[in-house]
């Protein structure tokens, strides 16, 4: 009969299943397959997985000194010190307000500011005068696309010293 001699799960014919005379393996012996099983996907999830900070590296106080030492200025003394203009989001033309900030003005921003409406990061605000906007707290793209095209010029003369040389 055809239908004795295969799996029905597997549809595999049940003799390449089992060498013949062997029996199913204890139930203590399949929780440590599974366990070993486990531990090897985790072993690998475990390399592939982002590492965490270590604690002392976020008790850092330098951002906390600059932030505690900002605080202490007098109103006057921010006045002075901060930029009495515009901030714009370069990416989506947002315009700073220090009053939906709580009076808080663009520099006194925390690392992790970001634009309310298009979530743009803090490096991309820019100051504005008049009608212009001015650079951004990183130096605009001036400096990439300058180190872009001294790549792209390196590149171009490779190029041709390769292509003119016997080797």
């Amino acid at each position: 009969d055809l239908k004795a001699g295969i799996n029905s799960a597997t549809s595999v014919p049940s003799t390449y299943l089992r060498s013949p005379g062997a029996t199913r393996p204890s139930v203590e012996h399949r929780i440590a397959l599974s366990m070993i099983r486990a531990a090897c996907v985790l072993a690998c999830a475990a390399a592939f997985a982002p590492t965490r900070p270590k604690l002392a590296a976020l008790s850092r106080t330098t951002p906390l000194s600059r932030t505690d030492a900002v605080s202490k200025l007098t109103e006057k003394e921010k006045q002075e010190k901060f930029w009495q203009g515009d901030w714009v989001c370069a990416d989506c033309g947002y315009v700073y307000d220090k009053r939906i900030f709580g009076g808080r003005y663009f520099e006194e921003q925390t690392y992790g500011f970001k634009c309310p409406q298009c979530s743009g990061p803090r490096r991309r605000y820019a100051k504005m005068v008049g009608d212009t906007v001015g650079v951004t707290l990183d130096g605009g793209d001036g400096p990439i696309l300058f180190w872009s095209g001294v790549g792209f010029l390196v590149t171009i003369a490779i190029g041709v010293w390769i292509s003119n040389s016997d080797f």
